[in-house]
């Protein structure tokens, strides 16, 4: 887009315009804002594992602590983003799929599964919500499809209130930025609070 924008550069502190400016200009400031937006999560979780991986003798604990200072993004975040671009490198994602689309996918912790997906989604003609792009992930499908309307449906009225896949969804998120953290006994005392989950599943006729 070449539209010539006539307001002023944003500065530390916001960004002001000109009077009466044009529905158009304003729309196109917008688009790339978004724009900026989109490539700056990538960006930034690249940067992190270059420097994860160039720096560690530099950096070792303290690679996020410093990019915090340097970026003013907070490091749950800042890892959140890593794990993303480390999960999936440049050549598989998908430039028409949203970060968070992405992010979902780097859920999957197994990575021959997590590049079915990647490859399923480039060839859909269309491309899910979010929430139903998880929840078709969470669905443990054996080959990558899209949940129905249908069985969204079916599955809230079976499971109603005590849907587990909310509450699995949010441990996993909460792990996910705790596990980088833990020292030695802090892992041990995790997999004793999993023995009686995993006791559980165990138990199921599957």
């Amino acid at each position: 887009m070449n539209t010539k924008l006539t307001t002023k550069e944003p500065s530390q502190v916001g960004m002001t315009f000109q009077e009466e400016l044009p529905f158009k200009e304003w729309q196109a400031i917008g688009e790339r804002f978004g724009e900026a937006t989109k490539r700056f999560s990538w960006a930034l979780g690249d940067w992190l594992v270059y420097g994860g991986k160039n720096y560690k003798k530099r950096i070792p604990a303290e690679t996020y602590k410093q990019a915090e200072k340097a970026t003013g993004v907070d490091r749950t975040s800042l890892l959140s983003l890593a794990t993303v671009c480390r999960r999936i490198p440049i050549e598989k994602r998908i430039a028409n799929l949203s970060f968070e689309h992405h992010q979902a996918v780097a859920s999957i912790a197994n990575e021959e599964r997590r590049f079915k997906w990647l490859k399923f989604l480039a060839e859909a003609e269309s491309q899910p919500s979010k929430q139903v792009l998880k929840l078709s992930i969470n669905s443990e499908l054996e080959e990558p499809r899209i949940v129905t309307k249908e069985e969204i449906e079916a599955r809230n009225r079976k499971f109603g209130s005590e849907n587990y896949n909310i509450h699995l969804t949010r441990m996993m998120t909460n792990l996910r930025k705790l596990l980088p953290y833990m020292d030695d006994d802090e892992i041990a005392a995790l997999r004793a609070d999993l023995k009686p989950l995993i006791k559980l599943y165990n138990g199921i006729n599957v």
